[in-house]
């Protein structure tokens, strides 16, 4: 019975993290949200909450979801603790999920680009915003200018089908 409980409150944590990712909503401004509920009345969390609303600060959907879960949490601040703890453990997850599939798709074909050319291999950071993926490639040894390579890492993922459709943005790091 109580570990069917922690499951429900993990996922309405889960619930309230992909919300978060999705409406901007940035990381810190969730730990503090859990940071508040911890310390400090349920009315003052809504009031911080609706005073961020009405600043217009980013992740709008995030605030509503706190706020409808600080309502339906009023008498169980415990549970409302939980699912806020739970949020703040998986954001980074849901932040990086769409990514992750891109990068296990192209990850080998960049490696093998980057040691064809005599250089080691660092590893990749990507960021997805709408169609544009950003792609932050770490290499050792590249003593020339890194936009031949970028340009041939660029043309060879354009043959990946997840990658033919997004715009790419490399930058070789050195």
């Amino acid at each position: 019975m109580l570990e069917e409980r922690e499951r429900e409150l993990k996922l309405e944590g889960e619930g309230l993290a992909k919300i978060a990712v999705d409406s901007g909503m940035g990381a810190k401004q969730l730990q503090t949200l859990y940071k508040l509920v911890r310390t400090n009345p349920l009315p003052f969390v809504e009031a911080y909450i609706k005073r961020q609303i009405g600043r217009e600060v980013r992740g709008l959907n995030g605030f509503l979801k706190i706020l409808d879960l600080c309502q339906k949490y009023a008498n169980d601040r415990v549970s409302l603790e939980r699912v806020l703890l739970y949020a703040n453990m998986l954001y980074d997850y849901f932040e990086k999920e769409p990514t992750l599939k891109l990068k296990a798709a192209c990850e080998k074909t960049i490696k093998n680009i980057v040691e064809r050319h005599g250089l080691t291999y660092g590893g990749v950071s990507m960021n997805l915003y709408g169609k544009d993926l950003e792609m932050k490639i770490r290499v050792k040894g590249l003593h020339g200018p890194p936009k031949p390579l970028a340009m041939e890492i660029e043309h060879a993922l354009k043959g990946i089908g997840e990658l033919a459709n997004l715009n790419l943005k490399i930058w070789i790091e050195y």
